[in-house]
């Protein structure tokens, strides 16, 4: 079966659909394969504008993403360097599949221990909006999306000539290092009637926070690293090319190099990144379809007593997709695709240490039902794994619209995770420093998720909430004693709870958003709760538009008490951070922008488990034109 895969994804390419066809209607959800708006969906979807993200002082999008119902901030493994990571619904960062303008890129938290890379993929300023798609519905997406799909869209091309200028500092309270400084810039529109062209530059700098404290072999020292620092420079390329109204290619290329160093100013990983995308779309009366190549590579040097190798991870896909509106009051997706994923570890000379790749295939299939005031949907995905084999992965959702302003919606939905190929291989792994081997015998990890909810979309307030559940079996952990530990198929794991979330325009100057999150997880072989997992997260934001050209924007984030330890015989205590900010337009084109992140300066008490980010005064400008 799988070797037909190039066959039947070119005979899709005959009938494909465009993914991004309907990105041009600004209630359509691009991520959820509908053309349907959001609040006829019957998956729970979060959508995070440009402007959402220009409220938050925000350096990657992990830090937009916590803001956002249903997903939390979590620890990335031993918090290596103060690396922080996310949940979805209580699941780790590894069950969420993260795209860029609907492409793969290579998920370096499930090769690369304590990893935290995957969330600097995109610049902040170069971000046209964030789509969260979470629950059962998201397993058409395949493996890796059992808890979610982060699609992050870059802005797009316009007719209209565009561009911005933004430079920022920040200030931190930390006795030693913490500042940062960012400066991106980016132009886009049409260079002809037919051609468009968007282009983006950008580089951060962080100074290193530190001081007292122990080496990892627990012996003193003044130059400890508390946050690790890192410096970025990335560049965004993207060219599109009409025809004519119905057909056009496109190109994109995205290039990241990072460097993160420790508090002595030693480089711990030098990191390059790549992605490249070619493709082709056309459109008919009820019929699209469109052909998609991408390409994301990603080296890392790694540079410390345990560890001088580069991880190189590569990941190619081939993806065809149809978009079919012939059948009345139907909306069907069919699609097809075939990936390849490689792993290398080189050691310093630059030979191979290891060498890893796996290969599958995938169909899918949606229908979207209309039925007077009923909203049905389903489909499935049927993944062909070179190695792991063959399964099927059904999903069924409704929306009963019981009025024009409310929504009630149920969805059920299976999902399919194959362990990566080192996970999956018994030649990886060195034993040493309790680094697990790999394992030949590892089964591909299943799950079952269900989801109610209920929506309000009023004039001047939308609510959302919803009940979820997911359970998943043949959970990959560790296990063994020290030099011969190896990853094992042991755990079955429950994750359960309920998200809230207002928005609510106090009047046409002030809106008010809050969320509320609920966990409760369980792994079901000991009893005990999923570490780094607080049950309890409350998200609160005021907007206010005020005269003279001045806004603001004031939030608190409190995230509820976490064990540490999978014992669960350490707990960390909740907190609470506060935030502010302040803009003011000087000119039509130009502003200038005040805040401070993290106004208390909390901290865990004696840092434990980890270290937060100290208190950071900012200041910035944008031009635009």
């Amino acid at each position: 079966m799988y070797k037909k895969s190039l066959f039947v994804i070119s005979a899709l390419a005959m009938v494909s659909s465009n993914i991004f066809a309907v990105d041009e209607l600004e209630d359509i959800v691009v991520t959820a394969k509908s053309e349907k708006s959001i609040k006829d969906l019957s998956e729970v979807v979060t959508v995070i504008s440009a402007e959402d993200i220009k409220k938050i002082n925000a350096t990657n999008i992990k830090d937009i993403l916590i803001k956002t119902p249903g997903i939390i901030k979590t620890a990335a493994g031993a918090m290596m360097g103060g690396r922080e990571s996310i949940s979805i619904r209580g699941l780790d960062s590894t069950y969420a599949l993260i795209l860029v303008d609907g492409k793969k890129i290579s998920p370096t938290d499930d090769y690369i221990g304590h990893s935290d890379f995957q969330y600097s993929w995109v610049p902040i300023d170069m971000i046209e909006r964030i789509e969260v798609m979470k629950g059962p519905k998201s397993s058409i997406y395949g493996s890796q999306a059992i808890g979610g799909v982060i699609n992050i869209i870059t802005k797009k091309n316009t007719k209209k000539l565009f561009g911005e200028v933004n430079l920022q500092s920040g200030f931190s309270a930390a006795e030693n290092g913490g500042d940062e400084t960012r400066i991106s810039a980016n132009i886009g529109g049409n260079i002809s009637d037919k051609l468009s062209l968007f282009l983006g530059v950008n580089k951060n700098e962080k100074d290193a926070t530190g001081g007292v404290g122990t080496t990892a072999f627990g012996t003193p020292t003044n130059e400890a690293t508390y946050i690790e620092g890192l410096e970025t420079k990335d560049l965004l390329a993207k060219l599109k090319y009409n025809f004519d109204d119905t057909q056009s290619v496109y190109a994109s290329y995205i290039k990241g190099e990072e460097e993160r160093k420790d508090y002595d100013d030693t480089t711990t990983y030098d990191l390059e990144r790549d992605i490249y995308s070619v493709g082709y779309e056309k459109s008919f009366e009820k019929l699209s379809f469109s052909l998609d190549y991408s390409k994301s590579e990603q080296e890392a040097a790694a540079n410390s007593m345990f560890a001088t190798y580069t991880h190189k991870l590569t990941s190619d896909s081939l993806k065809g997709e149809a978009k079919i509106s012939m059948i009345e009051k139907n909306y069907i997706i069919i699609g097809a695709e075939t990936s390849k994923d490689s792993y290398d570890r080189l050691r310093q000379n630059g030979s191979t240490q290891y060498a890893f790749d796996a290969r599958a295939n995938a169909y899918y299939l949606q229908d979207e039902i209309e039925l007077g005031d009923f909203v049905l949907s389903f489909g499935g995905r049927f993944d062909d794994n070179q190695k792991y084999g063959s399964e099927f992965s059904p999903n069924v959702g409704i929306v009963y619209k019981i009025d024009d302003m409310q929504r009630l919606k149920a969805s059920y939905g299976e999902g399919f995770k194959a362990p990566s190929v080192t996970k999956g291989s018994n030649g990886f792994g060195s034993g040493s420093h309790a680094a697990p081997y790999g394992n030949d015998n590892l089964k591909a990890e299943t799950s079952k998720s269900y989801e109610l909810a209920y929506e309000f979309y009023g004039n001047s307030t939308t609510f959302k909430s919803a009940i979820f559940k997911t359970d998943v079996e043949d959970m990959i952990n560790t296990a063994g004693a020290t030099g011969d530990v190896r990853y094992i198929n042991v755990d079955q794991v429950g994750t359960k709870g309920f998200e809230l979330g207002v928005d609510y325009d106090i009047n046409s100057n002030h809106t008010l958003n809050v969320n509320y999150t609920y966990i409760q997880t369980e792994n079901k072989q000991t009893g005990k709760d999923l570490t780094y997992k607080p049950e309890h997260t409350f998200n609160i934001g005021l907007n206010s538009e005020f005269g003279w050209g001045i806004s603001t924007y004031i939030s608190a984030n409190y995230i509820g008490e976490q064990y540490s330890d999978v014992d669960n015989t350490d707990k960390a205590s909740g907190y609470t951070i506060f935030n502010a900010q302040i803009n003011k337009d000087i000119t039509k084109d130009l502003s200038v922008k005040l805040g401070v992140d993290n106004i208390t300066d909390e901290e865990f008490d004696n840092n434990d488990p980890y270290y937060l980010q100290r208190r950071v005064a900012y200041i910035g400008l944008r031009y635009k034109f």
